[in-house]
């Protein structure tokens, strides 16, 4: 009697159930181009006619996971890591299977082959979400180091406040955006807190009758929550985002008070009450050269609790002039990323982690920008002027009593120029171009005097992603339906 073959195994995200809501960005609080629905691979047709060959996408990274599985993903496709056992990657190497008209159907709709000759092109579609950064309160109740921001006490007040979201609504109308996303954030959003809640209140009027979707994040370092704003939260489905930059000291010694007093204990108390109230926080992680050490503990922290995170690099400005300890080398970073990563591994969480452990660097949708800086992204300070980027908040172009905050900022070309990946030297060619995008314009600005270059951070990008699809690919082992 003749032995059973193994039946070929083809996994990817779109096996997973509630795919899109683990694909978690980690830009809560930047300005990168928000994460939509996943995207729905084509429908596979028939296969080509006999005599046209199947051929594997140029470039597409492989790499083992076990003894019967590989990884694969085409940094020239648009959906992200695949899976294949033993089987199927015969099958996709070219050697003759009695199912491999079905999983070359379902390698071709993932990107990963194509008829010879006629590979397919990569289609990155437009933005359908606003996003805009209010500047609630200039004011902050801790003194981090890193902050770009000179803080005053300067709230904004209810009249720009309004104004600001009309203008936002009305430039979302006017470009034909689909989704506005509102930013609260400071300074401390929630020293004004009464304004979020009244500002969340007009926005959700405005929106409902203008036929947009509104989404919003409030972004708080978690010192102190109001329970009223707590409420607010709740009601409105806003995103909560705490600042947690380690466990103790690792985040006490670039996180303290204005006073110089320790702020963790504070934070890790209001996480616990957000969690308990059902209403879990994002946890952003800065990391630099102070407290890069202890980057997987609060990774293990985030995890044991089931929270997302997401990990950013310290991006140099005037105000961090003081503190050269926070500028780090490369090899810290990646030692410390390499020890999150098995952090990791030992606890995989559901959601996908390609869009929080990579910086600026995320890999979940692969696009020509690396954020919305000059296209679908405004920032608006605590007096109501527009500029293009938080971290450039002071270089205003206007203010909100302009038709169309978004058109000012898409016009300017002296500061924060946000060019196409295609445009920066040393990214043309790299494999990783179309998900790193160059990296942040403003930082890479900051070092090297230019946009159209690649980002300081690139060595760290690449030796970290081959990883990171690594985690992508075991996710999908543990979790995704065969």
């Amino acid at each position: 009697m003749g032995h059973a073959h193994p039946r070929a195994v083809v996994l990817s995200r779109f096996d997973l159930p509630d795919a899109a809501d683990l694909m978690v960005s980690s830009c809560e609080d930047c300005a990168c181009p928000v994460t939509g629905s996943v995207p729905v691979p084509p429908a596979a047709g028939p296969l080509e006619p006999d005599g046209v060959r199947w051929t594997r996408a140029a470039g597409t990274v492989e790499s083992r996971l076990d003894d019967d599985h590989t990884l694969l993903f085409n940094p020239l496709g648009s959906y992200g890591v695949v899976v294949v056992n033993q089987a199927a990657y015969d099958i996709y190497a070219g050697a003759a299977a009695d199912e491999a008209n079905t999983v070359l159907r379902t390698l071709a709709s993932l990107d990963l082959v194509h008829p010879g000759g006629q590979p397919r092109r990569l289609v990155i579609a437009p933005s359908q979400v606003l996003t805009a950064w209010l500047h609630v309160t200039n004011g902050c109740n801790l003194r981090c180091p890193y902050c770009y921001v000179n803080k005053s006490a300067e709230p904004m007040d209810e009249a720009t406040g309004r104004a600001a979201v009309e203008s936002v609504m009305t430039s979302a109308l006017v470009h034909g955006f689909r989704t506005v996303k509102l930013k609260y954030a400071g300074g401390e959003a929630s020293l004004n807190h009464r304004l979020v809640t009244t500002l969340h209140e007009y926005a959700t009027e405005l929106a409902a009758s203008s036929g947009l979707r509104l989404e919003a994040t409030l972004l708080s370092n978690g010192v102190r929550l109001p329970e009223s704003l707590v409420q607010t939260c709740r009601d409105y489905g806003i995103r909560v985002m705490i600042s947690l930059d380690g466990i103790g000291e690792s985040h006490d010694v670039q996180r303290p008070f204005a006073s110089g007093r320790p702020s963790f204990r504070l934070v890790e108390r209001t996480i616990a009450g957000l969690t308990s109230q059902g209403l879990a926080p994002h946890l952003s992680v800065t990391v630099t050269g102070r407290n890069a050490p202890g980057l997987p503990d609060v990774v293990q922290f985030a995890l044991d609790r089931d929270l997302t995170f997401s990990i950013n690099l310290f991006r140099d400005n005037d105000c961090a002039a003081t503190a050269p300890d926070l500028r780090y080398e490369q090899e810290q970073i990646i030692a410390a990323l390499r020890a999150a990563f098995e952090v990791i591994e030992r606890s995989l969480p559901r959601w996908s982690v390609l869009g929080s452990v990579l910086d600026r660097g995320q890999l979940l949708q692969p696009r020509q920008r690396s954020c919305g800086v000059g296209q679908d992204y405004v920032v608006i300070d605590q007096r109501g002027g527009v500029t293009k980027c938080h971290m450039e908040i002071e270089r205003t172009l206007g203010d909100v009593f302009s038709a169309d905050p978004l058109a000012l900022v898409r016009h300017d070309r002296t500061s924060a120029l946000n060019l196409l990946v295609e445009e920066k030297a040393g990214c043309r060619e790299c494999t990783w171009r179309y998900w790193c995008s160059g990296g942040c314009s403003v930082a890479t600005f900051r070092a090297t005097g230019r946009y159209d270059v690649k980002s300081p951070n690139c060595d760290i990008y690449k030796a970290i992603y081959p990883q990171a699809l690594r985690l992508e690919g075991l996710r999908l082992l543990r979790y995704a339906r065969a």
